[in-house]
């Protein structure tokens, strides 16, 4: 009952942070306050490379980032001035979906193959690449053109994370998919660095562990998973052995997730409020909410500060403060910063 008590705690907590946000029930979370200002003009993308939808993010700790876009060349490093510094990929992906770094520097890129039926893309997509920083491939995962849920195939890998032991672990399922891709099976798929399967969890669903569409993942300060379970419109809480801790529906329908070192929950909504084509009909998602980022705790969920006038999909902070968003809805970088 661990997480009963800590769904009545939190209860508390949002219940106390809608009350004061000026607003009454979903839409509190809408009104909180924004410390946050856009930098313009940043990145500088060179002419020659068109932007893509940016889905992948990673901070270089600097204020730079590399990224992980649907254009060619697919992976691209910016240092913190906006200047481009390397890139890589061309030609390899599908669908960018999933960018995350391991602990001797690698970069993991995901493609979740297409996202309806598309003959030019048969036989390609549903991998996860590692490179080094050079662009070299070291070792690929997932066979191409093949969604299925199996030990070495992926329905389609949206996100990834590293997880303390240094484990890679992949959030598999995108929403939507073409008619040649298992249609359920959503999972979290875990390797090691060097691609040995470890295990899979859950199933497509909205009970405890299940999943429709997992689409980010973070790890807090205590090892635990977060993970955005977005068409269930809410986030999932694993402890380090996958046992369900809770889930939270208070930041919105969750399309990004980044913890910092302090527990600082940032998370990405690109959708509530608008309405989208899928599964279920052409329905407003996650209707009564907005888009936007929100910023609160990882430690008790509690809610702090809402970013409006954005909706990213792709998104990643780090320790100097800067909060960079990849939007899909038009192709751009986004670096928000302290006020």
């Amino acid at each position: 009952m661990r997480h009963t008590r800590i769904g009545l705690r939190l209860a508390l907590v949002v219940a106390a942070a809608l009350a004061t946000s000026g607003e009454p029930g979903a839409q509190g979370t809408n009104a909180m306050s924004n410390p946050y200002r856009m930098l313009d003009g940043w990145p500088q993308m060179p002419p020659t490379i068109r932007w893509g939808a940016v889905i992948g993010i990673i901070p270089d700790g600097q204020g730079g980032t590399w990224i992980h876009h649907r254009s060619n060349p697919p992976i691209i490093k910016f240092d913190s001035a906006g200047r481009l510094l390397k890139s890589f990929g061309n030609d390899m992906f599908v669908q960018a979906h999933g960018f995350c770094m391991d602990r001797d520097g690698n970069l993991w890129a995901g493609d979740s193959g297409p996202f309806a039926d598309n003959p030019a893309t048969a036989g390609r997509g549903f991998q996860l690449f590692k490179f080094n920083q050079d662009g070299k491939l070291l070792l690929t995962l997932g066979k191409a053109g093949v969604s299925k849920a199996g030990p070495d195939t992926f329905i389609g890998p949206t996100s990834c994370a590293i997880a303390p032991n240094g484990d890679v672990v992949v959030a598999d399922g995108h929403i939507p998919r073409g008619t040649s891709s298992q249609q359920d099976g959503d999972r979290i798929v875990r390797f090691t660095t060097d691609g040995k399967f470890v295990g899979s969890w859950g199933r497509q669903g909205s009970g405890p562990g299940e999943f429709i569409g997992p689409h980010a993942l973070a790890f807090d300060s205590r090892g635990r998973l977060f993970v955005a379970d977005r068409s269930n419109n809410r986030i999932q809480i694993f402890d380090r052995d996958m046992t369900f801790v809770d889930e939270w529906r208070h930041f919105g329908r969750p399309s990004g997730i980044a913890i910092l070192k302090d527990d600082t929950l940032i998370v990405a909504d690109s959708e509530s409020g608008k309405r989208i084509s899928g599964p279920d009909g052409n329905v407003v998602r996650n209707l009564g909410w907005k888009n936007g980022i929100r910023f609160g705790s990882a430690k008790d969920g509690s809610l702090l500060h809402f970013v409006d006038g954005t909706d990213p999909e792709g998104l990643a902070a780090d320790e100097m403060g800067n909060v960079f968003a990849g939007l899909t809805s038009r192709p751009i970088l986004q670096k928000w910063i302290k006020k």
